[in-house]
């Protein structure tokens, strides 16, 4: 026979319990201590991303699974205190704050930016309202606060004020939304004509309405600020009976719907209630910890936030494990259940307790049976129509009067274990025997006792046998053939002694040791066998199990070392739920199956009981979300609420990711784990809760983030897939190559041109080394040639210095001598004396001249003299006393080359020797100017004159005019001619100053 046969049979057995204890549900505290600084009264909201919010005057605190982050507002909106948030039908968050409304942003250093709706020209009223009320519709966001209320609608991106005095509540049923004012009645806000529309058949007896939530379909629940609950159809209203019904007097804190239908009420002092849509209560919390709530919030089945005094509360109502504790009179400590005469009781802490019925909905107190056994409770075991309690004196039946009746005593008794209604195997560490049930009572089976030194762990009944778990020393099997008690060591295939647990399935039972120790037992033919479909089916289990039993609709229950897994027959397979009874704080629970299929589990300080009636499935778990802690650019659209399929481009220097992973839920017991990977790797990586996620040193392209809970947590596992592309960095994009291509061509084409420039320059450098070398090859045979010429001109001049040193020379030396001598005849007068000496002048003037002319030397006038002396010395020597001569010096005077002094000289004796000599002046004007740039030379007289365009164009004669213009040209300057017969000459020489001449000066050809 197949498991899932086999589980089906045991399904057709049971039936559905039919009590209504109901223990503690599983709960988890956050102190505020360790949240950080929470005022006391602060909104209870959720983000976008579905995590719990914590806001009032500017705290912003959110409750990442089990971590909480306190949100940063950004330094320039601390002025912004945010009083409560909403998550808009459009997937962004709206806040409201004093004289404030508007949208959360998340800026891209992670910190908040409340963006502001506020107009400039906002009326008054708004400057003082506090928008602590805030209601989402699929239209638009409303604010709502003493003085008014504002929408906000999605579409046009506007807000609508208007002014509502008194303004207590809004809120909507369907379609419609309404507001309560105070001393008014409720009234319907017309958006269109802004304003509020008394809602007739409608009183609420002058008190405004303080918190609403819709109870079901067709009914809301209103609170007023008197706390009295009514009942409001959207036509009329009437009182809620059952809060008389339940006595729900006093102050009510909160009041909030939920998901599943129904609604939590919170009143101050009593407790905490849950109502079904019929208005039914279906959970009462009324200790002490749930009656100072001053908030709540729900946004998920089966998950209800409260917050107290002093905590933040996680209620997991529709949990399918509750507890029962010292909250609840039951001090669990390896506690044993039974069912006996259709109640309740626990051998724990060696008393025997009972569960005190209680009103519907209200939690079960368990409270020690009047009279206890003696020698205390160690044990306990039922058939359902009689009850044994065991303890270390006897083993006593339990009877209805209250009383104990003895059965036997076993020394060391440790467990009672029933096999099937009619015997129990009392087994001991010292002796084990049977006891047998008839006409209602318990007696000792004539059957001898088994004695030894046993160690008894545990007893699993199966249809025929008890098997005992003995620690170290291995399994037994215990039997009773009809006649004897057997107890069988079965030998296990590990050498080693390890704790071996027992777990029964139909006939097969499952023997586990260490991780990997396991086989299987056939019961019925007391024989090794092979089970491969129910070996398939534990080892899909996250965890190693330790035990497996069915229960009575085929529900197989393995344990581990933390907790229970379940295996639910399901469309021809099983499925497998590793959460929903996972247990936080305790250790190697043990279950138990009452009659009626009622389950419980239990471990060493901790007794829980399953809750049929709670479908709420914990290990249904959505897929994680991915929180981005910094804001890349379009990250928010691939993981925020509104995702979108299209793969997100992120630039290569935003590509290092930080996410906080969010699980997307609270129902868990505990706090999930996570693994993630990258596409196109097979290794998931783990991430411990609370952590977060940080991705670096992405490469550019297509990239998809994976994200999951292991196969810890939940079947079929859910996973997060996000796609996003990583673009490549500015140097390695196709403008960057195209450039990267120009740039090459540009380089190789700066190469080839600096090569050629290089080439031109190299070749420019020989090309003036070359002139260079030339030059100074010209200038060397140039020298050569001028010394050569040097040579020759000084021995052509040595020659004619020789010729005429004895002819010319010795001439005007013999003719100075005749003249001295005629100058001492006493017979010449003094005008002839006067123009001898003239005469002799003359001569003595040419003899020197014609001996510098010789040597190549400057005019003796020059000596020692500028050009202004030595041309007032030149008028000495000319002039015969026929003619006035005068020398005019003007300008600053400047050193001038001893060449063009003495062309100067020469043409100023020319001029001066023709205007005596041809044209006999009277009068001879000599005018020497320094300029800035030149010197001018004029000789002007009043002598006859000539034509001097005839003059000189004649090429025959007039050597002494040509020599003129020879030595102006030869200076760099320019002469001018100006006479005419009878009106005189005027000549004019222009030399630049630093005009060299273009032969060389008498002096540089001087000999040594």
């Amino acid at each position: 026979m197949s498991l899932l046969a086999a589980a089906t049979l045991l399904a057709g057995a049971a039936g559905a319990a039919v009590d209504n204890i109901r223990g503690l549900p599983f709960v988890r505290s956050y102190p505020l201590d360790e949240i950080g600084y929470i005022p006391r009264g602060s909104h209870l909201a959720f983000d976008a991303y579905g995590r719990l919010t914590l806001v009032h005057s500017g705290a912003y605190v959110v409750l990442n699974d089990t971590t909480w982050v306190r949100s940063t507002i950004s330094e320039d909106d601390h002025d912004i205190a945010i009083a409560n948030v909403v998550v808009g039908r459009d997937g962004q968050t709206y806040y409201g704050a004093r004289g404030s409304w508007g949208r959360i942003e998340t800026r891209a250093n992670g910190t908040q930016h409340p963006v502001s709706f506020v107009p400039e020209n906002a009326p008054k009223w708004i400057v003082t309202a506090s928008f602590e009320d805030l209601l989402a519709t699929d239209e638009g966001v409303y604010f709502a606060g003493p003085n008014g209320v504002v929408r906000y609608e999605y579409a046009s991106r506007r807000s609508q004020l208007f002014e509502f005095p008194g303004t207590q509540k809004i809120f909507a049923i369907g379609k419609q939304v309404y507001v309560s004012t105070y001393g008014k009645p409720l009234a319907l806000f017309d958006v269109r004509r802004g304003e509020l529309q008394a809602v007739p058949n409608v009183a609420a007896g002058g008190s405004a309405i303080e918190f609403t939530a819709r109870l079901n379909g067709s009914t809301t629940l209103l609170c007023l600020r008197n706390s009295r609950l009514l009942a409001y159809d959207g036509h009329q209203v009437s009182p809620w009976d059952a809060q008389t019904e339940h006595g729900l007097t006093g102050k009510i804190s909160d009041m909030r719907e939920l998901p599943e239908g129904g609604v939590a009420i919170a009143v101050f002092g009593k407790g905490l209630f849950f109502f079904s849509p019929e208005g039914k209560l279906t959970l009462a919390l009324s200790t002490a910890r749930y009656h100072r709530i001053t908030a709540l919030a729900c946004r998920e089945p089966g998950v209800l936030w409260a917050f107290t005094e002093d905590t933040i509360e996680k209620i997991l109502y529709r949990s399918p494990l509750s507890s029962f504790g010292q909250q609840l009179g039951l001090p669990a400590n390896w506690p044993v259940v039974a069912r006996w005469d259709d109640r309740i009781f626990v051998v724990s802490s060696g008393k025997l307790y009972e569960a005190m019925p209680e009103a519907q909905g209200a939690l079960t107190r368990f409270e020690p049976r009047p009279n206890q056994p003696p020698a205390e409770a160690w044990v306990l075991a039922s058939n359902g129509e009689s009850m044994l309690v065991g303890n270390a004196v006897a083993v006593l039946q339990a009877e209805h009067d209250g009383g104990y009746t003895r059965v036997t005593s076993v020394r060391g008794l440790s467990q009672l274990a029933m096999l099937g209604p009619d015997l129990c195997f009392a087994v001991g560490t010292e002796e084990i025997t049977l006891l047998q049930f008839k006409d209602g009572r318990w007696r000792e089976s004539p059957a001898p006792h088994l004695k030894g030194n046993f160690f008894i762990g545990g007893v699993r009944p199966t249809k025929r046998a008890v098997w005992i778990e003995m620690g170290a020393a291995g399994v037994a099997r215990l039997s009773f053939d009809g006649e004897k008690l057997q107890l069988r060591k079965i030998d296990l295939p590990w050498p080693d002694e390890q704790w071996t647990n027992v777990g029964i399935v139909g006939d097969t039972v499952v023997l586990t040791s260490l991780p990997g120790r396991r086989v299987f037992f056939d019961d019925k033919s007391e024989t090794w066998c092979e089970a491969p479909e129910l070996k398939s089916l534990l080892d899909r289990a996250p965890y190693w199990i330790l035990r497996v039993r069915a229960d009575a609709d085929g529900v197989l229950w393995a344990t581990h070392s933390s907790g229970v897994v379940t295996f639910t027959p399901r469309d021809g397979g099983y499925e497998m739920d590793a959460a929903s009874f996972d247990l936080v704080n305790d250790r190697f629970p043990q279950i138990h199956f009452l009659p009626e299929n009622d389950i419980w589990v239990s471990a060493g300080r901790a007794l829980y009981r399953v809750q049929r009636n709670n479908p709420l499935l914990t290990h249904v778990l959505p897929p994680p979300v991915l929180v981005p802690v910094t804001s890349a650019r379009g990250l928010g659209v691939a993981v925020g609420p509104a995702r979108s399929a299209k793969r997100v481009e992120l630039p290569f220097n935003e590509s290092n990711l930080v996410f906080r992973v969010f699980s997307g839920t609270y129902r868990w017991l505990r706090a999930p784990a996570y693994e993630y990977r990258l596409a196109g790797t097979e290794r998931w990586t783990p991430l411990d809760a609370g952590a977060m996620l940080s991705i670096g040193g992405l490469r550019e392209g297509p990239q998809q983030l994976e994200v999951r809970v292991p196969d810890s947590r939940a079947e079929p596992q859910a996973v997060t897939s996000i796609r996003f592309q990583v673009l490549p960095p500015w140097y390695r994009t196709p403008p960057a190559y195209v450039s990267y291509a120009l740039l090459l061509i540009g380089a190789f084409y700066g190469a080839v041109r600096l090569a050629v420039l290089l080439q031109r320059k190299r070749n420019r450098v020989l090309e003036k080394l070359v002139r260079e070398r030339t030059k100074q090859l010209e200038d060397t045979m140039e020298k050569l040639n001028g010394e050569t010429r040097n040579a020759a001109t000084l021995a052509e001049r040595n020659r004619l210095a020789g010729e005429i040193h004895d002819s010319l020379q010795q001439g005007l030396s013999g003719a100075i001598l005749q003249l001295d001598s005629t100058l001492l005849l006493p017979t010449i007068d003094g005008d002839l004396r006067t123009r001898l000496n003239v005469v002799r002048n003359m001569v003595s003037y040419s003899r020197h001249e014609v001996q510098h002319a010789v040597w190549d030397m400057e005019s003796p006038l020059l000596q020692g003299a500028g050009l202004d002396s030595a041309l007032q010395k030149l008028t000495d020597y000319v002039n015969s006393g026929a003619a006035k001569i005068d020398v005019a010096v003007s300008g600053r005077p400047v050193e001038l080359a001893s060449g063009l002094q003495h062309n100067l000289l020469r043409i100023a004796q020319e001029a001066i020797t023709n205007a005596v000599r041809h044209a006999n002046a009277t009068r001879i004007a000599i005018q020497l100017d320094y300029a800035a740039d030149a010197v001018n030379l004029t000789i002007s007289d009043d002598g006859a004159g000539f034509r001097a365009e005839e003059v000189l164009s004649n090429k025959r004669g007039h050597f002494g005019l040509r020599g003129l213009h020879g030595r102006a040209k030869r200076l760099g300057g320019r002469i001018e001619i100006q006479s005419a017969p009878g009106k005189g000459t005027r000549i004019h020489v222009v030399v630049p100053l630093g005009a060299n001449p273009s032969s060389p000066s008498h002096a540089e050809n001087r000999p040594a």
